[in-house]
């Protein structure tokens, strides 16, 4: 679809305009640890507060900081988990680690994706005894317009009610991005990737 047709189709990370600019943020938030989700219908903002240890202690900021990311003026937020096949993967002794990528590869090509509630997922996510939510991946994408898309992986831990790692996905599609910590220092875009890039070149 083209970006000046007129269309008032919303645009989404499933459906992301000709010509939208995507900025990886695994350097950022890979590692991660989502301690704490929060959405406001009224003031319209989704906050992700972010335990990063090894940025923290790599770039000698204060104990116990969290890095705080807050969408504004939001417009969606959903939340996708996949069931994991149950047929299990085994990786053969000796496998290369292209075969072994291979194998791995398949094995989740067979798992399904599953629609899940985004309160649902907030609880689970805030719950004190609950488990943690560990980033994998992360991602943004901005429109011509202006308009932001943030989609990120990660696994909700594991636990007695679980068992295992259940893996989910989340997009918000919002007009801003704030990035702070949460001893209020902020951050442009271009300098907080700059924190995760700084700490992966020294490894």
């Amino acid at each position: 679809m083209d970006w000046d047709d007129g269309s008032t189709v919303v645009h989404d990370w499933v459906n992301l305009p000709q010509g939208a600019t995507i900025v990886s943020l695994w350097d950022c938030l890979h590692d991660a640890r989502l301690v704490s989700l929060s959405s406001n219908l009224l003031e319209r903002s989704v906050s992700l507060f972010c335990q990063i240890e090894h940025l923290r202690s790599f770039h000698l900021l204060p104990e116990g900081v969290q890095f705080v990311l807050k969408l504004e003026s939001v417009q969606s937020a959903r939340v996708v988990r996949s069931a994991i096949w149950p047929g299990g993967c085994s990786v053969p002794g000796g496998a290369s680690r292209e075969e072994e990528s291979r194998t791995i590869a398949e094995y989740q090509s067979k798992w399904r994706e599953e629609s899940t509630s985004w309160n649902d997922f907030e609880i689970a996510v805030n719950r004190e005894d609950g488990d943690v939510f560990y980033i994998l991946d992360a991602a943004l994408a901005t429109s011509r317009d202006g308009i932001l898309s943030v989609r990120i992986d990660g696994q909700l831990g594991t636990g007695p009610r679980e068992g295992y790692a259940a893996f989910h996905e989340f997009f918000v599609r919002a007009g801003q991005l704030e990035i702070s910590t949460s001893d209020g220092k902020r951050f442009e875009l271009e300098d907080f990737l700059r924190l995760g890039g700084t700490y992966w070149a020294q490894r």
